[in-house]
């Protein structure tokens, strides 16, 4: 054996390695998956080790074929112990956490596991992932609704990104926390302010660059279809924030109209915003309830529906053939808020800017319909929301008292 075939020996060693023991037997005994076609159905069915498994849902035999080797790639994915935990349930990690701190007897055990109990219904069905700011802001708002205190919601947080690092490490995962520490006290609600408004509505509702060290434009006559379409979903949803104050939920989905697949929608017959289907249950601390537009909003949606010439959808897919995901709507948002040098905007910061500033039009807006058309109690306006030094109750007994002491005079 020369040089060369003893370098190419060894190489062919180095690879053997990495591969599963096989003289060892292992893995020699894996299911072994089929697809066959089943001629009652025209569908292409599933078979592991034999035993029917599921249909593919599709008559094609390629097709077919690809989703077998996918099932056949995720478990050898899960005998290698090789997670994407990204795509992990949020769920998982909580329950997990849970089962190790009793485990191991911690003196704090039952403290961990009640917090996170509490904080288990607002992941459910959430992959870590999907947990945004967004996310987090919406659940602060809706623990506190449920009368927890801030700093019962931040040690929830907390535990809950201990719990995340920990599923992450023993899945041999970068931990995986795409939302921010909340602050240790509860401060002021981050507000748009009406600069950084104007920059926003600028830029998503034309052609122009902005350099955000010198704050400067520079004009442009055109630019590409995908770009329009980010600047689109960026101008879009900054109008809904503004003029309704939405939770960022409600807009995957939306249609101008009922539509089977969607979720809410525009009735602008009768000038109605159905934040969700009709008929749709949510929990009291994340009511979506419909509100009347008034007919600016009318026509300004009138005319979205005009330019999208027919596709249903209020926020399209690139090739408008579907609703655009959540997550691809905030990642599309923090994108253009990081191009404009905008920090901590996102879209449920358009909720707060929304309800900040129908309590500063006060007394002309009830505080109760500020509550009815948000979806939000009054005491979290007055608790959160409210950032003036004379809170909104105080300013409502002051204005009856300022009533009285003029009439007590007059007479």
């Amino acid at each position: 054996m020369n040089h060369i075939d003893r370098e190419l020996h060894r190489a062919a060693m180095e690879r053997a390695i990495l591969l599963p023991s096989i003289i060892d037997g292992e893995r020699l005994g894996k299911a072994k998956w089929e697809a066959r076609f089943r001629r009652q159905t025209g569908y292409w069915v599933l078979f592991k080790d034999g035993v029917y498994w599921g249909s593919t849902k599709t008559t094609d035999k390629e097709e077919a074929q690809r989703i077998l080797n996918l099932h056949q790639l995720q478990e050898d994915a899960r005998e290698d112990n090789i997670v994407d935990c990204r795509r992990a349930s949020a769920e998982e990690a909580i329950d997990e956490r849970i089962k190790v701190v009793k485990k191991q007897k911690k003196p704090s055990a039952d403290q961990i596991e009640s917090t996170l109990k509490a904080l288990k219904p607002h992941v459910e069905g959430k992959q870590l992932r999907q947990l945004s700011n967004d996310w987090l802001a919406e659940t602060e708002e809706a623990m506190l609704e449920d009368g927890y205190s801030y700093s019962y919601f931040w040690n929830a947080i907390n535990y809950f990104r201990t719990a995340v690092r920990k599923y992450c490490e023993a899945n041999l995962s970068l931990p995986v926390l795409p939302f921010a520490a909340p602050p240790r006290a509860e401060g002021r609600k981050r507000v748009v302010s009406r600069e950084e408004q104007a920059v926003i509505e600028r830029w998503s509702g034309g052609n122009d660059a902005y350099d955000k060290s010198k704050k400067l434009w520079t004009p442009r006559n055109c630019i590409s279809a995908a770009e329009a379409h980010r600047r689109l979903i960026v101008s879009r949803e900054t109008y809904l924030g503004a003029t309704f104050g939405s939770r960022a939920g409600v807009y995957v989905g939306l249609s101008y109209g009922p539509h089977v697949d969607g979720g809410g929608y525009f009735d602008l017959e009768n000038g109605v915003f159905h934040r969700v289907k009709p008929g749709t249950k949510t929990s009291a601390n994340k009511r979506s309830p419909s509100v009347d537009m008034n007919p600016e909003a009318v026509d300004e949606v009138a005319g979205w529906q005009l330019m999208d010439d027919g596709c249903p959808w209020v926020f399209p897919t690139l090739d408008r053939r579907g609703p655009l995901g959540q997550e691809r709507m905030r990642m599309i948002y923090d994108d253009a808020m990081e191009e404009l040098g905008i920090e901590g905007v996102f879209a449920h910061i358009w909720r707060h800017t929304f309800i900040t500033r129908m309590v500063e039009a006060r007394p002309s807006v009830s505080v109760y319909a500020i509550a009815d058309v948000a979806g939000v109690s009054v005491r979290m306006i007055n608790k959160v929301y409210d950032h003036h030094d004379i809170g909104a109750v105080q300013r409502l007994a002051h204005a009856a008292m300022a009533g009285m002491t003029g009439r007590r005079k007059a007479a």
